[in-house]
């Protein structure tokens, strides 16, 4: 090779491992973008049922959880008896989360008053721009990780 076809080739690797970075970066903060936006949904829905407020708690209810409980106070008795944990949690946080397109997993770990440690997965689906919470799925404290 000549010193020219030398200088082109790098430059068209500069080039090459600029675009990668470009679409990695763009790729990374889209995700991240998908994950606050889940995490907001979580933490908004959980604000609302520490502030006793089913109403709003309820708007982020995807329209499946909607059907299977037809009005926010039959919704808030249902989160109350069987999840007390997230009704009231003492603590909270996130930890792994699974983008799938149209739908994601995040799973939280609640810290109960009393120390107990509980482990949720959330599913939650995009409905229109929004993402709402389709589903709360218990999981084993000896599958924590």
């Amino acid at each position: 090779f000549t010193m020219k076809w030398k200088l082109i080739i790098n430059k068209f690797l500069v080039l090459l491992l600029f675009i990668v970075h470009i679409k990695a970066t763009v790729f990374a903060d889209e995700g991240g973008t998908v994950m606050e936006a889940v995490r907001y949904t979580i933490s908004s829905q959980i604000d609302a049922f520490k502030d006793n407020d089913v109403k709003k708690a309820y708007t982020f209810a995807a329209p499946n959880i909607q059907a299977q409980f037809p009005n926010p106070d039959i919704f808030g008795l249902m989160v109350r008896n069987g999840y007390p944990i997230i009704w009231k949690p003492k603590n909270y946080k996130f930890t792994t989360f699974k983008d799938l397109g149209n739908r994601c997993i995040q799973r939280v770990l609640f810290q109960s008053y009393n120390g107990s440690l509980e482990s949720y997965d959330y599913i939650l689906e995009k409905d229109g721009n929004l993402w709402k919470i389709a589903g709360v799925l218990t999981i084993n404290s000896a599958g924590e990780t």
